[in-house]
């Protein structure tokens, strides 16, 4: 899910005042459409994962319900106080190139706020959540991490600081939950020239596998553009394995939204002393 920041408001280009935007909702609609689509089709393949599906519904409802009343209005009010009072630049919400530098921006911050989470052990806890689901459907990208509202708003704050209008934001939020959504499907085959450049469901597929090739690869938002610079980029070729390379035994809602944090707690508890307990939060994840 993307860093850049999603907003439940917006303000009215004309007037300046806030206008409700829910980007959740086009996240609920587009989820709903595609997972029925998704489930005519897998059952009739027999590759429904019912389980999966419904640990995965659950722990969305309860990452959408936490963003929604921890997250919300706060996130927001402080994103517009940021534009208003700090923001360095002026850019005008009219022109092309503030909404093309706005997703470009986006997408690099997006792609070193998420290898982050994969490579330092405290967010991984967190992170893992999404990745413990052992199968890739629509269903899968609601798998979100409940404590991601403490970290994640504030990953947003390069937009307002740069001067981006906050109007901008439900716009790019929403487009990137769609583009999100569909990234998460083994419906969509590899799409050629395509996948060199964009973060397509074969893409996607790579990242959330557990083949010893595919982990900590493609880590890009919308494009591969980053992870080709850095060299994290892998093409899918072999058929990927999800889910986390040692697998959760207990795949209840309330186990999985736990995430890696029992095992994070337990290493941190032992650690000896507080500067040890520091050096293994911040160090890369054993799994």
């Amino acid at each position: 899910m993307p860093a850049i920041p999603v907003s439940p408001l917006a303000l009215d280009p004309a007037t300046g005042n806030l206008l409700p935007v829910n980007a959740n909702a086009v996240l609920f609609g587009s989820v709903l459409t595609l997972v029925v689509i998704e489930v005519v089709v897998s059952i009739r393949a027999g590759r429904w994962n019912r389980r999966d599906s419904t640990t995965s519904v659950g722990v969305g409802i309860g990452y959408l319900a936490i963003k929604v009343i921890a997250a919300g209005s706060a996130a927001v009010a402080s994103y517009i106080w940021l534009y208003r009072h700090v923001g360095i630049f002026d850019w005008s919400w009219r022109s092309p190139l503030t909404w093309l530098a706005y997703w470009i921006i986006g997408d690099f911050a997006y792609y070193w706020i998420h290898r982050a989470e994969h490579r330092v052990s405290v967010l991984w806890a967190s992170h893992q959540v999404h990745h413990s689901a052992e199968s890739l459907t629509f269903v899968t990208a609601v798998r979100m991490p409940w404590t991601e509202v403490f970290y994640k708003p504030f990953t947003g704050l390069w937009a307002p600081l740069l001067g981006f209008p906050p109007i901008m934001y439900p716009v790019m939020g929403a487009f990137s939950l769609m583009v999100g959504q569909l990234q998460h499907t083994e419906m969509i085959s590899r799409l050629g020239w395509f996948d060199r450049w964009f973060t397509t469901p074969s893409n996607h597929r790579v990242h959330h596998a557990s083949n010893p090739q595919y982990l900590d690869k493609n880590f890009g938002g919308h494009t591969m553009i980053w992870d080709r610079l850095f060299g994290t980029y892998e093409p899918e070729v072999e058929v990927p394995s999800y889910g986390l390379t040692t697998p959760l035994e207990d795949q209840r809602v309330r186990r999985v939204a736990l995430g890696g944090f029992p095992q994070l707690i337990r290493a941190l508890r032992s650690a000896g002393s507080l500067r040890r307990a520091g050096r293994l939060a911040l160090a890369p994840p054993t799994q």
